[in-house]
């Protein structure tokens, strides 16, 4: 399994609010979900559960073979390495395209030099491309 929680909750003041209660869901490697919602019923909280910006309060979370509820340090950082997020309007840079907007997540994966000077590597922009290639065949 991709991503596996059983009980997630995630409350706030003092465990008044909760954000999160009682979330129990298996996502299969490759398969692509859609989490949908009004505005407040958590949907931005459990991504950042997933990886792990937002400790979850109770329950379990397995991430790519991870147990994320108490990760922590060089093992939360090579978990977030493997987790990309695309916002549908925040984070994205206005002034790059959208293959470049992509690359911006491998940039876990690049030296410092090249990070800052925009430049990836041939491997990198062909991974980009094929998983453009991918979701416009209809596979994903």
């Amino acid at each position: 399994m991709a991503i596996i929680a059983k009980n997630l909750c995630k409350t706030f003041d003092g465990g008044k609010s909760f954000a999160l209660k009682d979330v129990n869901v298996k996502i299969q490697p490759g398969e692509f979900i859609a989490i949908i919602g009004l505005s407040g019923a958590g949907k931005s909280t459990f991504l950042r559960t997933i990886n792990g910006t937002n400790p979850a309060t109770s329950g379990t979370l397995q991430v790519l073979g991870n147990d994320v509820v108490g990760l922590q340090g060089r093992d939360l950082v090579h978990l977030r390495k493997r987790i990309g997020f695309i916002f549908q309007q925040f984070n994205l840079v206005k002034n790059l395209t959208v293959l470049q907007n992509v690359l911006v997540g491998r940039i876990a994966f690049t030296s410092l030099w090249r990070s800052l000077s925009g430049l990836f590597t041939k491997t990198d922009i062909e991974l980009a491309k094929d998983f453009e290639l991918y979701l416009k065949s209809g596979s994903g």
